[in-house]
Order: structure tokens, then sequence, then C-alpha cells
């Protein structure tokens, strides 16, 4: 589960820097991997079990990828160069 975690993370971070320098209107792969994180969140919350807390770790680190790319969007906003 650190596995999946950390690989969703650090595609969150990939997408924002191939993105970067675009207005956020143009970034649909910022967009999409924002998506695909808040559909992964609501798989886990939606889980039956807690799987020892590493359920509520996994969201949220997810959270915390989404947060990333949010920060992404921003910085590519304002730095269009």
């Amino acid at each position: 589960m650190k596995t999946t975690i950390k690989i969703v993370a650090v595609c969150a971070i990939i997408v924002a820097a191939f993105c970067y320098g675009k207005s956020s209107a143009g970034f649909p792969e910022l967009n999409a991997a924002k998506k695909s994180l808040m559909d992964a969140k609501n798989h886990l919350q939606s889980a039956k079990r807690d799987f020892g807390g590493h359920r509520a770790k996994a969201a949220d680190e997810v959270d915390k990828a989404i947060v990333e790319i949010d920060k992404a969007i921003e910085y590519g906003d304002k730095n269009k160069d």
C-alpha cells in the first residue's frame, strides 16, 4: 500500500512538472490527475475495512497529492514563462 501511495504522489508531481507554464484551463493532464486522485479517495473511503489504519493513511496521502496539484496549477497560472 505504501508503494501505491508513493507512486500516486510521484505521478502527480511528474504531471505537475510536465504542465509547467500553461494556464489552468490549459492543464488537462493536471485536471485529469486531480480527478483520478479524487476518484481514488472516494474508493478508499468506500472500503468496508480499515486495513490496520493504512486505508486512512492512503486517503491522507491522496489529499496531499491533490494539494500539490492545486499548487502546481496556481504556480502555472502565475508563471507563464
